[in-house]
């Protein structure tokens, strides 16, 4: 690399962002007059596998919550990689300037990673009147939401209201919807019945799915074990059921049928981010840039898009990457270093993964997966899935400052086994 000043700025700092900027600083080591900025919102990063759990009590917030600048160790700012908190407000790919709220920044090579947002297909009664699981907040918003719903049920003669207090309703039948709903079940049934014993037998937990199976895109094996495993802990499974309204005290859908609830939680979807929908780049079905073998934008060069961002077929050509983090932490590091080579004047490398599966929870030691083209359940999979998460955990454990916060997240999994979970209200 000659000496010039190159300037690599990446947008969003989750999975992709943060992968694609430890391992930018991994090569600055040896390629001089390299600076990388990281641009985000929010100061901290939550590796997103984790969030159902803080539905449930099953973790702390806090426990899963690492500050940006110690995943970067970044010290006092000095150094290759920094990070600057600010919200993205717009990208203008001709004059290579990135817009945010504290002023324009520009790049020499720009890496996208943005994540996504709720797709709510339009229905802003739907918008206006539900919960998201997009963030920790948003997962300790439901959490509250519940045992809001529980106190206000012990004060309500009225028994329609009641029913609408202890009515939960999860939409959405992909891995995060089923992981919800069986993560509320765990929290209402086995751990708030110690605490509210009369209102037990009143709660109702649904899972609402427009299609005619759950886990689109997956074996119908996946689909029939998940329903027959959710029936099996209570959990009222709607399939070919579109929902048409949705109000502060209830839903309605397309045959008519009306369920009375307080609480919906939206996960029927994700899209873009207005800021990624505004670019001027080919885009597949759902809002996605197309990118080339190299996660490279083909019309802009030097413009790479990563993670939910991002539609890029897999090696076979049968379906795209699916845009989960297991995803999003390979392709970090495999567009850092197509930087550094187009940097250096070398060719670039096609991103190659192979898709390792979904490991959805169910419930304690009840767990569903699918591992190249064969499907587990039961205790198999509930091994797998431990061995899964240790992974992705200790991927965010070789930060000396930082233990004390991760071996809390692990003193937390110990008692939540037994369903003894936090059941007050999370600030």
């Amino acid at each position: 690399m000659d000496g010039s000043k190159k300037r690599v700025l990446i947008l969003g700092a989750g999975a992709a962002g943060i992968s694609t900027a430890l391992e930018l600083k991994k090569a600055s080591a040896h390629a001089t007059g390299l600076e990388v900025t990281l641009v985000d919102q929010r100061d901290d990063h939550c590796p997103l596998p984790f969030v159902w759990q803080v539905v449930s009590g099953s973790v702390q917030p806090g426990h899963i919550s690492f500050p940006v600048r110690v995943l970067l160790k970044e010290g006092d700012g000095a150094g290759p990689v920094r990070f600057k908190q600010s919200q993205v407000q717009g990208i203008d790919v001709a004059r290579k300037v990135v817009s945010t709220d504290d002023g324009e920044l520009e790049w020499d090579y720009l890496v996208v990673t943005l994540g996504s947002t709720t797709n709510f297909f339009g229905m802003a009664d739907a918008e206006e009147n539900s919960q998201t699981l997009k963030s920790l907040s948003d997962a300790v918003n439901i959490h509250n939401r519940i045992l809001d719903n529980y106190e206000a049920a012990l004060q309500e003669r009225d028994e329609q209201r009641r029913r609408e207090l202890l009515t939960f309703v999860v939409v959405g039948g992909g891995p995060t919807g089923i992981e919800l709903a069986a993560a509320i079940q765990d929290f209402v049934r086995k751990a708030l019945v110690r605490k509210y014993p009369s209102l037990t037998s009143q709660v109702r937990v649904l899972l609402v799915e427009a299609q005619d199976a759950l886990l689109s895109g997956m074996k119908a094996k996946m689909s029939e074990l998940a329903i027959s495993r959710l029936h099996s802990r209570g959990i009222e499974v709607l399939l070919k059921t579109r929902i048409t309204r949705v109000w502060s005290g209830g839903i309605q859908t397309a045959d008519g049928q009306t369920i009375p609830t307080r609480t919906v939680v939206w996960v029927a979807g994700v899209k873009p981010v207005a800021v990624v929908e505004s670019l001027p780049f080919n885009k597949a079905k759902g809002g996605r840039i197309v990118v080339n073998q190299y996660l490279e934008v083909s019309e802009s060069p030097g413009v790479y898009v990563l993670g939910d961002c991002a539609y890029l077929l897999q090696e076979d050509g049968s379906a795209p990457y699916p845009p989960t983090q297991q995803v999003a932490q390979r392709q970090g590091p495999a567009c850092a270093r197509n930087i550094i080579r187009a940097i250096q004047g070398k060719d670039q490398r096609p991103f190659r993964y192979r898709f390792k599966g979904q490991v959805i929870y169910m419930g304690r030691n009840l767990v569903l997966a699918q591992l190249g083209g064969r499907v587990f359940d039961g205790f198999a999979a509930a091994i797998v899935r431990r061995v899964y998460y240790l992974w992705v955990f200790i991927s965010y454990l070789g930060l000396p400052t930082e233990f004390r916060r991760k071996l809390g997240a692990l003193r937390d999994w110990v008692p939540a086994y037994f369903y003894h979970r936090n059941t007050t209200r999370l600030e």
